[in-house]
């Protein structure tokens, strides 16, 4: 088996080794790995590349037709016509050149005494004005390009469009620079370069041909496959241009989570504390808010509740995708619960609980996860609380690691012989700064947006509220503050994260579900309901508990015994039955009573026990025998006067 390098087929074939390997990978013909280059299996080329072999090796070497130069140059020449593919400045240079061309062929003078005279002014002084002075070496070379390629040889060089950068690649080359450029992880040019040589040994390619071609993929395409699609939205996908001038107050307020870029101690631990706001779109006012170390649906309550009762219930409220905002207790929920049908079937039924939003009355609008642009007025507020309140603590820790202070690390321990700080403002003095500070950006700090005026956040909301405000009930309020969910009652009543919650009217509703609210005001209680919403009671956390008074514990416990025994036995005996009717033994007999006073069965009646004296009277009461209350003797068990007496009679 004998193998051929690529430097022996390029000259029999007549071709540079790119293009046979080109040949090569497009015909697939076979080869080895050998000493770091190809090497064809010769036996197995086609018939035309063995035939030019044989050629070459007896001393008759392919000549390179004209074709073939031509397709080893393609890559190299002018994409098409280089006129069509110029700019229009290019064009309309290339018009006037040709223009001037004409000019000559109808002076009828030669090249020297017509650039002499087109020099002087004296011929086509429009021309002149756009093309300046030419020199005759210029305009011969004008001359024969014309004659060569007509317009399109006297285009200028900067409009001729040369196919794009890395037009001398392969197919293969460009692919996977590509393919090793273009990723999340962002490499650069060079590491996607190593990497492509390393794919393709016999690459040729350069690291200036490879960056050009990279550079000349679409920015569009790029930044998409290299900065993901957040990023990519952000940078080039047309968004909505909001109009803020057409919003009223309260007609939409935005909500969103932001962590501060400084540090406060909380229960003796160090924590970045985040805040959640409710900001009037129109005027920019935060209307409500709430401090706290870990952003959730909570703090997004807290936060409206503190809006809806300082300024009223705003229209809508916008929102981005974030898990918080999509909780069921904001936007409500339904659970499964069973229920016992009057056929005495039971059923599951669907349970609908509300959302806070839907209680209270404002439309929820969400915007598109992680888009700034869709609340651009609250992510520029956030900017303003940390630029006046984060970099104000004394605890500013930066955004990132070119704004991070020296000393910041000094907050978690001593650098360098440093002293570590201690000075770190605590969670209550971080509240009491936060709260001082919204204050004074919504009524003191001027708004310098184009449609605000120079004036303050609070002037312009109060400047443009609505006639009518729709004002927060507080009992509504507070109803919409209770997170239900669907719990079964238990011995010790219903639990609720783990902690009983108790009632003595929740006896009645043992292993059964109702529907519980937590009261976020109050951890203490939580407000009990039936399934059709209908209110039971409030219970009242840890009511069995050990509380450290035995006393006092056992006679809450022995109280509540006693209550449901009490309750359970009064409960059981409504309804009084009648004496005679007790057991089934009272009815057997009863029942057999009256079929023996029927003539069928006459004959019991020997079996009662009476005296001679009621035997002769008529209205005869029967006595009540021995052996039972009901007047009836068991033939079995009489003694021998009742049996001769039953005998004689017989």
């Amino acid at each position: 088996m004998e193998l051929i390098g690529t430097k022996e087929l390029s000259m029999a074939l007549g071709m540079d080794r790119k293009t046979v390997l080109e040949k090569a990978k497009k015909g697939g013909w076979a080869y080895m790995e050998k000493s770091g280059g190809m090497r064809f299996i010769e036996n197995r080329l086609p018939t035309d590349v063995r035939f030019a072999l044989a050629a070459y090796r007896s001393g008759h070497p392919a000549t390179v037709k004209e074709s073939v130069k031509a397709e080893q140059t393609e890559g190299r020449k002018l994409a098409g016509d280089a006129f069509l593919n110029a700019g229009d400045r290019a064009q309309e240079t290339a018009q006037y050149r040709a223009a001037l061309i004409y000019e000559y062929k109808e002076s009828g003078m030669n090249v020297q005494s017509f650039c002499e005279a087109y020099n002087a002014g004296l011929i086509s002084a429009p021309l002149h004005a756009k093309l300046g002075e030419v020199s005759k070496a210029t305009f011969y070379n004008w001359l024969a390009a014309w004659k060569k390629l007509g317009a399109s040889g006297v285009v200028p060089k900067y409009g001729m469009s040369r196919g794009g950068a890395g037009e001398t690649l392969t197919d293969e080359e460009r692919d996977l620079l590509k393919q090793f450029w273009l990723r999340n992880t962002q490499p650069s040019a060079r590491h996607a370069w190593i990497l492509m040589r390393e794919n393709i040994p016999y690459s040729r390619c350069t690291y200036q041909t490879a960056l050009r071609f990279l550079n000349s993929i679409p920015k569009v395409i790029a930044g998409y496959a290299r900065q993901g699609a957040g990023r990519f939205e952000n940078l080039f996908l047309p968004y909505m241009e909001q109009d803020i001038e057409r919003y009223k107050s309260l007609e939409v307020v935005v909500s969103d989570h932001h962590c501060l870029d400084c540090v406060v101690m909380y229960r003796g631990q160090l924590t970045r504390p985040w805040i959640t706001t409710f900001q009037d779109l129109r005027s920019g006012k935060v209307l409500g808010w709430c401090p706290t170390v870990k952003p959730s649906s909570l703090s997004i309550v807290v936060a409206y509740y503190m809006c809806c009762i300082r300024y009223g219930i705003p229209l809508a409220v916008l929102f981005d995708n974030g898990k918080d905002y999509h909780s069921k207790w904001l936007t409500g929920h339904t659970e499964s619960a069973k229920v016992m049908l009057p056929e005495g079937i039971e059923d599951e039924q669907e349970i609908e609980f509300k959302g806070l939003f839907q209680i209270v009355g404002s439309d929820v609008r969400f915007t598109r996860t992680y888009n700034g642009k869709s609340k651009a007025r609250q992510e520029r507020y956030f900017r303003i609380i940390g630029e006046y309140l984060a970099k104000e603590m004394g605890t500013y820790v930066g955004s990132d690691t070119k704004t991070r202070p020296d000393d910041a690390q000094l907050m978690y321990r001593s650098i360098n012989g440093m002293a570590q700080r201690h000075d770190i403002p605590s969670w209550e003095e971080f509240v009491e700064r936060a709260n001082a500070m919204i204050e004074y950006i919504n009524d003191s700090l001027p708004c310098t947006s184009a449609y605000m005026h120079g004036k303050t956040r609070s002037e312009v909301f109060e400047e443009n509220l609505p006639p009518e405000i729709r004002r927060a009930d507080k009992a509504v309020l507070q109803k919409a503050l209770l997170k239900g969910q669907m719990r079964k009652v238990g011995r010790n009543g219903v639990s609720v994260h783990g902690v009983d919650f108790w009632n003595m009217e929740l006896v009645r509703f043992q292993r059964t579900e109702i529907r519980v609210y937590e009261d976020i005001t109050n951890s203490e209680r939580v407000m009990c309901c039936t399934k059709q919403g209908e209110f039971i009671c409030y219970a009242e956390a840890n009511y069995f508990k050990e509380s450290g008074e035995l006393s006092r514990d056992i006679d809450k416990l022995t109280g509540a015994r006693k209550s449901i025994t009490e309750w359970a036995v009064c409960g059981s005996g409504q309804v009084k039955v009648a004496p005679e009717f007790e057991t089934m033994v009272d009815v057997a007999l009863e029942a057999y009573r009256a079929k023996g006073s029927s003539d069928e069965i006459g004959h019991v009646d020997k079996f009662l026990d009476y005296t001679p004296e009621q035997a002769a009277d008529k209205n005869m009461e029967k006595r009540q025998p021995k052996g039972g209350k009901n007047g009836l003797k068991s033939p079995f068990s009489a003694d021998s006067e009742d049996i001769e007496l039953y005998a004689q009679e017989a």
